[in-house]
């Protein structure tokens, strides 16, 4: 049975990202310091709540969360239970998530140096994602 996890910001699901050029699409599997506030340049995610587990990180968008991590060794697929938006400021800073492989299906958006636990209608239901420019609120 999965723990009830409280919603971010009133009834609206939002993943925080900050900005990372686009066209960078490396996965990490090393853990940031999160102690560190300079940004890295990254999206990052944790299977469990807390920033347990393991994690990767993206400079770039990813169609495929089956294969993330050096050499695309971690499935990160509808396993997602926290997040830190840790990209740059400005253009490309916030992150679309959606619910399917190849940016498919419902999404939401995670805006600019966000991070927390993903709330229960999102968690472990992500599969891919792509920096944008706005979120649109």
């Amino acid at each position: 049975m999965r723990k009830f996890r409280t919603m971010l910001l009133a009834g609206a699901f939002v993943l925080p990202l900050l900005t990372v050029p686009a066209t960078l699409s490396t996965a990490r599997a090393a853990t940031p310091d999160t102690s560190d506030l300079a940004a890295d340049g990254a999206y990052w995610v944790w299977e469990d709540t807390n920033r347990g587990g393991s994690q990767c990180g993206w400079s770039g968008n990813d169609a495929d969360w089956r294969t993330c991590g050096w050499g695309g060794g971690y499935n990160m697929n509808d396993r997602a239970s926290s997040w830190w938006n840790n990209g740059y400021s400005g253009a490309y800073g916030d992150v679309r998530v959606y619910a399917d492989i190849n940016y498919g299906g419902a999404s939401t958006c995670a805006p600019n140096a966000g991070s927390g636990n993903i709330p229960w209608e999102w968690n472990d239901r992500i599969s891919s994602h792509k920096w944008v420019t706005n979120c649109g609120y």
